[in-house]
């Protein structure tokens, strides 16, 4: 289970989910302190890329597999 980054509680609820591009995002509310916080989920596949690009920056890659902000 994700700890509240607040309280560290593990008691949270999915409020909503929605993919983009090669992972999740979950938006959860702690049961014990009302705080709301994001998760991201990434796939297998995403990070295994990650990995075998070995030869291009790190940052690189997130950006082009994740988006930027």
């Amino acid at each position: 289970m994700i700890n509240c980054p607040k309280c560290g509680s593990d008691q949270s609820s999915i409020k909503e989910t929605y993919g983009q591009n090669n992972f999740l995002t979950r938006r959860r509310i702690c049961s014990n302190c009302g705080n709301g916080f994001i998760t991201r989920e990434f796939s297998a596949d995403a990070i295994k890329l990650l990995v075998e690009k070995g030869n291009e920056s790190l940052q690189a890659n997130l950006v082009r597999l994740f988006g930027g902000r």
